[in-house]
């Protein structure tokens, strides 16, 4: 599985050289606005594909299309077609809006064994190496129940919304909210640094559940009401988006 370059041009000579063959290009073509040129995009205009293979053959099992202010992003459901999710159900994905210049530098680990003492150390989030000051935003809408110090996870704010669910953020260099304060989605509430027990600048998120840690990465939340298409769909969603950033 991998993601090609952002393209900004013309997509075919992209997509041939990926090794996309014509029907696969037939069936990405099938699913855009009618609008959009893939000969020549426009200035406002991109796609980003993530493709995979099957049989031995490339195929395209996700792509994200930018154009002008809107923004598609489709997952692959059959041979010859894409599904898109309507708004309210791309909001449900709680993991963290990984920015250009970071990197997944550590994965959720709950078994992780210290090196060194041989004990069960825990890993209960994902860690995203970062330059310093980063801007740190809220996955979820909320109120800042904790905005604080802590010597081992330093300055960190924790954000806590409805159903249950809870998301912290770590080793901060600056905090930008205060204990009380109803944040939204994407709000800015700190910056990233390396205070506290860190080997080097970078962000660690945590997801709770019912103040349970789960893979941000991986979480697949119960969607009451989805059709069985939409579900079909929404394990692709799971499994792809984070080739899409």
């Amino acid at each position: 599985m991998y993601s090609t370059d952002v393209v900004k041009d013309n997509f075919y000579i992209t997509a041939s050289k990926s090794g996309l063959e014509s029907s696969e290009i037939a069936a990405l073509k099938r699913s855009i606005p009618e609008r959009v040129n893939l000969k020549q995009l426009k200035k406002d205009e991109s796609i980003r594909l993530v493709v995979g293979k099957k049989s031995g053959k490339s195929r395209i099992v996700a792509y994200k299309l930018s154009s002008g202010k809107s923004e598609y992003t489709a997952y692959r459901i059959s041979d010859s077609a894409f599904y898109k999710f309507d708004d309210n159900i791309a909001q449900a994905n709680l993991a963290y809006p990984k920015p250009a210049s970071a990197r997944l530098s550590s994965s959720f680990n709950p078994s992780r064994v210290n090196p060194v003492s041989g004990r069960l150390s825990p890993h209960n989030g994902i860690d995203y190496s970062m330059p310093m000051k980063t801007r740190v935003v809220s996955v979820i809408g909320g109120t800042v129940t904790k905005a604080e110090y802590n010597k081992t996870m330093g300055y960190y704010v924790e954000v806590s919304g409805k159903a249950g669910v809870k998301t912290r953020y770590l080793h901060l260099n600056k905090i930008l909210v205060k204990k009380g304060q109803q944040v939204k989605s994407g709000a800015n509430i700190a910056l990233s640094g390396n205070s506290g027990r860190s080997s080097g600048p970078h962000l660690h998120y945590e997801l709770l559940i019912n103040d349970k840690p789960v893979n941000s990465l991986a979480f697949r939340p119960q969607k009451a009401g989805l059709s069985k298409l939409e579900q079909h769909a929404w394990t692709h969603m799971q499994e792809y988006e984070q080739y899409l950033d």
